[in-house]
């Protein structure tokens, strides 16, 4: 099963990364993390793994991804089709990825500089890798996304089989409730919530904003001691009771995947 985890920048998408990733491995299974957000480059601090190289760097001086999507659509190939090879967990390529305690963490892309544009590359690229891993049964997939929608828009939620948005209490993340959930019918991929970072006073807020209260899957209250390991970037722990009741709900429906 691959999750996806999508919200507006700030919302917490990393730590519920983090969190779902540990208690996963807690309950016996191998992890993989594909980190997509081209932005933030601390996720691996929370999952107590070094940052690996980007996977933009395996493919250079390898078949052009461009090049490859041009000759699929002229051949008709069905989008979604990997074109740029095929993994399983334990052939990642070597060298782009780090590992710790059963998590294997892929890093899609970083912007280092001001000439590099475009998120396309990176998105295509994480639709592609995605699309070409093959699980076992005691195999995840969680994908840190991009800040946002874009990476919706350009269909990257097609790679996996459930797409789970990250609400905290602010104005902007609880506006794009509408369009993530818009978007995830477009895609036929189910949506679920968590709520983050909550009090007694905005945890009626945010379950209000849900359309469907059915979906939430967990509540992740304000934590100090989780905010503080982010601050100083040291690893999460397992064991996180709201991280544990999403795994729980998850696992208990039936995907496409």
């Amino acid at each position: 099963m691959k999750l996806m985890i999508c919200g507006k920048g700030g919302s917490g998408k990393s730590t519920i990364t983090a969190l779902l990733a540990r208690q996963y491995v807690l309950e016996g299974k191998r992890v993989v993390v594909v980190d997509t957000d081209v932005s933030n480059t601390g996720l691996h601090h929370i999952l107590g793994t070094n940052a690996p190289p980007d996977l933009t760097g395996y493919f250079v001086g390898q078949r052009s991804m461009r090049d490859a999507m041009r000759e699929a659509r002229q051949k008709g190939i069905p989008r979604g089709t990997p074109l740029l090879g095929t993994w399983t967990y334990d052939t990642i390529p070597e060298g782009f990825c780090e590992s710790s305690g059963g998590i294997k963490l892929v890093r899609v892309g970083k912007i280092q500089n001001a000439n590099q544009h475009g998120k396309g590359r990176w998105v295509g690229l994480a639709r592609q890798f995605l699309g070409g891993l093959t699980l076992a049964d005691n195999e995840r997939v969680i994908i840190d996304s991009d800040a946002g929608v874009e990476h919706l828009a350009r269909k990257l939620g097609e790679a996996c089989d459930v797409l789970i948005m990250v609400i905290d209490p602010t104005f902007e993340s609880i506006g794009l409730v509408p369009t993530v959930s818009l978007m995830a019918d477009e895609l036929h991929v189910p949506l679920y919530f968590v709520l983050n970072k909550t009090t007694a006073e905005t945890l009626p807020i945010l379950t209000k904003a849900v359309p469907d209260p059915s979906r939430i899957l967990a509540v992740f209250p304000a934590d100090l001691t989780i905010r503080e390991a982010g601050f100083k970037g040291e690893a999460l722990p397992g064991g996180n009771p709201a991280a544990t009741a999403v795994i729980q709900r998850v696992e208990g429906k039936e995907w496409k995947g």
